[in-house]
């Protein structure tokens, strides 16, 4: 591995994309597997540049004169200039940032005493508009010199001093690029620590789910649901009014059961543990921290599935699941509850830089429900992470393939019926799809932005791997005849919605990586003031969130092969989209938060969010 040339807390010269200017920057990071440079420029704005963009400060230093005075005064006469005579004015071609909008230079006549004071108009970036087609930038000036058009001159909005200096403010913000450096001689700090809270009030936490009202009643309502949706679909009469339930405490909770769990946990984690699979990184984070995750789902879902194979070769029933299903999804939320308080407690001993954004609101109830830390950790262990992807993908899989097992013992089939198969198999496409991608899950809202707590703990333990599982609970004992028709169209449509969520989410990905690749020349996209672009073409300019559009597609084909006789097995459906609907205004709230008037451009481009013509 190459060694780095700068240090953190160094100050170098680096070239601003798009010209061959150079500007004074603090080496915020290094990143060994990408060996990009994160660094600051002195206008607050933060890029990720090659070891060749940066220089350091001795080669931009003015080399020192030995000619004699006499030929320094001489040379001074042939270059001045009468007061007649005026300086030039000129732009340099390239994108500068604010911090290279420096006072206007002085020189001296050296023959009359006189100070001339030459006026250099700063390049601004709202004199050009840059669009990326075909690869390539295409830049177009916008206006003449100012100077020379008075009549534009006038007719252009002067940029308000507080909308200058907002990126700035927003930076300081963030509290961990407070850089320490690793020179000893270098300065200890690049920005201080100023209480900026005050200066922004749009960068207060925002308060989501109604609230602590709103947190409260969701955590009251989740469980008694979760019971009644499980209860109800393990009835012949699966009406939505049918509900008479006469259970005991020993109908909810076993010892037994919760051991079994317990140990169904422990050996997620250890599969989680293994040193196999390639390390891959997190998007950065507000304190400029990228952490490393452990890409191994894959492999775990498969040692589960030969460890299933073992069972029952050995003829071990797994039917014990199905037949406890209530205790095992007890034993599920009341380990997510413990979860949700030690993740809790320990997190008032955090910093206020590993805090989330709802973990500064303040209040107990919502902190609790959203989660005050953002990433808990126990060593190098990642408990939200860990939870998102073994415990709730593997957990849904193994849960679809025991009411698989079920139905043939219920129904005494020697095959499981053409509507399990479906179920199974879309939903076993879709985890496969997402373990495959794993690396993708680390820039989900989950992962990078919201705190863990009992949302996502009762969401990743319980809620994923019993609900999403709902279709197949219920064909257990509603057998659903479907004709090769049918058949036909459920798995044209879930494909389409799958063609529409890989296909999205493929160039997405591809695109955040390298923008420049040349396989995707093709692509238009709109460039942003926080040095990244936004696409405007393919499924991207179709509508603003494709992939959910696709998601949606594929929930409401999960459901079809129930038939339609009750309306309970399609619950996955209208939850899925109701969620997806908010995530989409979550989604949106941060994204104008991020990029400002670009999205409001962005929007204009491309109108719909999920649905066209529709939303």
């Amino acid at each position: 591995m190459p060694s780095r040339r700068f240090n953190n807390g160094d100050t170098a010269m680096a070239r601003w994309p798009g010209s061959s200017l150079y500007f004074e920057v603090q080496i915020v990071s290094y990143d060994p597997s990408t060996q990009l440079y994160s660094v600051l420029f002195k206008d607050g704005t933060d890029m990720e540049l090659k070891e060749n963009e940066i220089k350091s400060l001795t080669i931009f230093r003015p080399k020192k004169s030995s000619a004699s005075p006499s030929r320094r005064r001489s040379r001074s006469r042939t270059r001045s200039r009468s007061p007649a005579r005026t300086q030039s004015r000129g732009r340099s071609p390239g994108r500068t940032p604010k911090s290279a909008q420096k006072s206007s230079p002085v020189i001296r006549d050296s023959r009359k005493g006189d100070v001339l004071k030459v006026h250099l108009t700063p390049l601004k970036l709202q004199d050009f508009a840059v669009e990326k087609r075909n690869g390539e930038d295409v830049v177009a000036r916008r206006a003449l010199l100012h100077e020379q058009s008075p009549v534009i001159q006038a007719e252009e909005k002067v940029e308000e001093p507080q909308a200058k200096n907002e990126k700035v403010l927003r930076y300081i913000k963030r509290k961990e690029y407070f850089l320490e450096s690793d020179n000893k001689e270098g300065p200890k700090e690049f920005i201080s620590k100023p209480e900026a809270t005050n200066l922004l009030p749009d960068e207060y936490p925002v308060v989501e789910f109604g609230g602590a009202i709103g947190a409260a009643l969701s955590m009251l309502s989740m469980p008694p649901l979760l019971y009644y949706l499980v209860y109800m679909c393990t009835q012949e009469d699966a009406s939505l009014c049918n509900f008479y339930p006469h259970w005991t405490f020993s109908d909810l909770w076993d010892s037994t059961v919760f051991g079994y769990f317990a140990l169904w946990i422990l050996l997620l984690a250890l599969l989680h543990l293994l040193p196999i699979g390639k390390i891959a990184h997190g998007v950065r984070l507000a304190n400029g921290k990228r952490l490393s995750y452990r890409i191994n789902g894959l492999l775990a879902l498969f040692l589960v599935g030969i460890l299933v194979a073992v069972l029952s070769y050995q003829r071990i029933s797994l039917l014990y699941v199905y037949d406890h299903l209530h205790q095992f999804a007890a034993s599920a939320a009341l380990l997510s509850l413990i979860l949700s308080v030690y993740v809790f407690i320990r997190s008032r001993t955090a910093s206020q830089e590993d805090l989330s954004t709802a973990g500064k609101s303040g209040n107990l109830i919502y902190t609790f429900f959203m989660g005050r830390e953002l990433n808990p950790h126990i060593g190098k262990f990642d408990l939200k992470h860990f939870s998102a992807v073994h415990v709730a993908l593997i957990g849904w899989v193994f849960n679809n393939f025991i009411m698989l097992l079920a139905e043939m013992n219920v129904q005494q089939l020697e095959i499981p019926s053409p509507s399990m198969i479906l179920v199974n198999a879309f939903q076993l496409l879709y985890v496969l799809h997402a373990l495959w991608h794993q690396e993708n899950i680390l820039t989900s809202l989950d992962i990078a932005h919201d705190g863990f707590g009992f949302m996502l703990a009762f969401g990743n333990l319980v809620w994923v791997p019993f609900v999403y599982s709902l279709q197949a609970l219920y064909l257990v004992k509603h057998p659903v005849e479907i004709s090769h028709a049918a058949l036909a169209a459920i798995v044209a449509l879930n494909t389409f919605g799958y063609v529409i969520f890989r296909r999205a989410n493929n160039l997405k990905n591809a695109f955040r990586k390298n923008p420049e690749d040349p396989r995707l020349s093709y692509l238009n996209s709109i460039p942003t003031s926080c040095g990244s672009q936004l696409l405007i073409s393919g499924w991207w300019g179709f509508v603003r969130h494709p992939n959910y559009l696709g998601d949606i597609i594929m929930a409401w084909a999960w459901c079809l092969p129930c038939g339609f006789d009750y309306i309970l097995p399609y619950f996955y459906g209208f939850f899925l989209t109701g969620l997806l609907i908010h995530r989409v205004s979550r989604v949106e709230h941060q994204c104008r938060r991020k990029y400002g008037h670009d999205w409001d451009k962005y929007c204009n481009l491309v109108p719909y969010r999920i649905v066209p013509y529709v939303y």
